[in-house]
C-alpha cells in the first residue's frame, strides 16, 4: 500500500491520542499560538484578509479580536493570518515551517461551528503534526531550500487530514481530504517579508477546511496524491531530490510526532532563523560580561536555509525586520532582548538600534561543510564576537531556546503570553483559566469569545 492510504487510516482510525505528555505538549501549544493570535489580529495584514471576505457573508465562526463571526472557513483565513502575523508562533520539525499557526486556526473555527470540544480538538491537532511529519519526511530538506514556503505547501495537507478526523471521516474520506489538500498547496518565499507570508498561513487553513469539507460532500480525488508522476514530491521537489516516502511509514509508530520532536516555540518575535545566532550571543555577552559597546563587530556562521531566509541586511518595515540577521543581533546589543515593540513601524528606524548594524556579518557555512543539523536543530549557529579591545570569543549554538531539548519553562511561556496580550485585553486572567483546562471545554465558543475581548 502506498503511502497516502496508510496515513489515511492512521489519522482516521487511531485511538484517542490527547492523553498523557502529548496531551500536555499540545495544550502548550494553544496557550502559545492564543497569545500570537490575539496580538496579531490587529495587524495590517490580518486587518486586509478580513476586509476581503468580511462581505461573504456570516457564519458560527468567531474571528479573533473583533465581534465579527464569519463561516468557518473565512474565520480560519483571518485567524490564520493573524497567527502568524508577527512571526512569534512556533516553528516544526515536521514541515520545515509554521504548525500551529496553521493547524490552530482551521480546528479552532471547525470546532466552533460544529460544537466540538477541547479534547476532540487536541486530538486533531496531534493527528496534524504527525500528518506533517509523514508528509515532509518525503518531501525533505530540498523542497524547502527550493523555495517553497512549507508553511502552506505541506501544512495545507496535514491540516486537511487534522480537520477530516475532527469531523469524523473515515479512512477514505481522510484520503480525499489529503488528495485535495494537495490540489491546494503552494506558496513561495519569495515572499517573505511582506503581507502574503502571514496570508500564507491564513490561506493554508483556509484551505485545509474547504478540502476536509470537499471530502465530506463525496468529491472524489487520486488515491495516491504524494507519490507517482505528477505526484507533490515529483512536482515540488523532483524525485531524484528527495527521500521518498518508502520509509515514511515508519513515523506512524510511538512516540507520537508531538513527543518525538516537540515544536520549536519561539522567545524572540522574528524569523526563526535569527534565534540560534541570537542565543548565542547572549549566552557569550553574558558569560564575559560584555554590553553592545564594548563589541566591535558580531560574525554569525549560519547554513544555507538560515542564509537565504535572512534577506534584508538594511530593513526598512517591520516586515523586513523580521527576516535580518543584522536588525535581530542589532536589537541584542542595545537592549539585551527583541520585545514585539521592536518589530513595530515606528521602532525600525529607532538610531541607537541601527548604529550597530554595521557590525553584524552573516556568513554561509561552507556548502560541503555545513553547521551540524540534527533533529530539531535545523538552523544552528557558530557566532564569533570581537571587543573593542581586541579579545574574541566564539559559541556553536546547536539549539535555539523553545525547542523539545531546551524548552521554556512554564513562567517563560507565560510571560511570552502576556508580552502578547497586555495592551491588547483589559483583562487576560478569564482567557489563562480557559486555557489551562482546554482539554476539558464543552464549547470553544467561550475560548474565542475570551480571545475576542469578551468576559467569561
Amino acid at each position: 500500500m502506498s503511502i497516502t492510504p496508510i496515513l489515511a487510516a492512521w489519522i482516521a482510525d487511531s485511538p484517542p491520542l490527547a492523553t498523557g505528555r502529548a496531551l500536555d505538549l499540545a495544550r502548550n501549544a494553544m496557550v502559545d499560538i492564543t497569545g500570537c493570535l490575539v496580538a496579531g489580529a490587529g495587524d495590517v495584514s490580518t486587518r486586509a484578509a478580513l476586509a476581503a471576505v468580511a462581505d461573504l457573508g456570516s457564519g458560527p465562526a468567531s474571528v479573533v479580536g473583533t465581534g465579527s463571526k464569519l463561516t468557518a472557513p473565512h474565520a480560519a483565513l483571518v485567524n490564520g493570518t493573524a497567527a502568524h502575523a508577527l512571526d512569534f508562533d512556533d516553528n516544526y520539525h515536521g514541515n520545515m515551517g509554521h504548525a500551529t499557526a496553521v493547524l490552530a486556526p482551521a480546528l479552532l473555527a471547525l470546532a466552533e461551528e460544529r460544537g466540538a470540544d477541547g479534547t476532540a480538538v487536541l486530538d486533531a491537532y496531534i493527528a496534524g503534526l504527525q500528518a506533517l511529519v509523514v508528509i515532509g519526511a518525503g518531501m525533505g530538506v530540498h523542497h524547502y531550500q527550493l523555495g517553497w514556503h512549507t508553511t502552506s505547501t505541506i501544512g495545507t495537507i496535514g491540516a486537511a487530514g487534522a480537520a477530516a478526523r475532527l469531523m469524523g471521516l473515515d479512512a477514505a474520506g481522510v484520503g480525499r481530504a489529503l488528495s485535495l489538500g494537495f490540489s491546494h498547496a503552494g506558496g513561495s518565499k519569495r515572499q517573505f517579508g511582506t503581507m502574503a507570508k502571514p496570508f500564507h498561513a491564513g490561506k493554508a487553513a483556509k484551505d485545509a477546511l474547504m478540502a476536509a469539507r470537499y471530502a465530506a460532500a463525496g468529491l472524489s480525488a487520486v488515491e495516491e496524491p504524494l507519490e507517482g508522476p505528477w505526484g507533490f514530491r515529483e512536482l515540488f521537489v523532483g524525485a531524484d531530490n528527495s527521500p521518498g516516502y518508502d520509509d515514511a511509514a515508519s513515523l506512524l509508530e510511538p512516540p507520537l510526532a508531538i513527543e518525538r520532536y516537540g515544536l520549536k516555540v519561539k522567545v524572540h518575535p522574528d524569523c526563526a532563523s535569527t534565534h540560534a545566532a541570537a542565543d548565542g550571543l547572549l549566552s557569550l555577552m553574558a558569560e564575559h560580561g560584555l554590553s553592545g559597546d564594548d563589541i566591535q563587530n558580531v560574525e554569525t556562521c549560519v547554513n544555507k536555509i538560515t542564509y537565504d531566509n535572512l534577506m534584508f541586511d538594511d530593513p526598512k518595515s517591520e516586515m523586513e525586520a523580521r527576516f535580518s540577521m543584522h536588525y535581530a543581533i542589532a536589537l541584542i546589543l542595545e537592549r539585551g532582548c527583541m520585545t514585539l515593540g521592536d518589530f513595530q513601524p515606528d521602532a525600525i528606524g529607532d538610531a541607537t538600534v541601527r548604529r550597530h548594524l554595521g557590525k553584524v556579518r552573516m556568513i554561509e557555512s561552507p556548502a560541503g561543510d555545513p553547521l551540524p543539523t540534527p533533529d530539531n536543530g535545523r538552523e544552528p549557529a557558530h557566532v564569533t564576537v570581537r571587543t573593542t579591545d581586541g579579545r574574541s570569543f566564539d559559541l556553536f549554538q546547536q539549539y535555539a531556546k523553545g525547542v523539545l531539548q531546551n524548552p521554556l519553562t512554564e513562567d517563560e511561556m507565560w510571560a511570552k503570553f502576556d508580552d502578547c496580550v497586555t495592551g491588547v485585553l483589559e483583562d487576560s486572567s478569564a482567557l489563562k483559566a480557559c486555557l489551562n483546562r482546554f482539554e476539558k471545554l464543552d464549547d470553544m465558543g467561550e475560548l474565542m469569545n475570551l480571545m475576542s475581548g469578551g468576559q467569561s
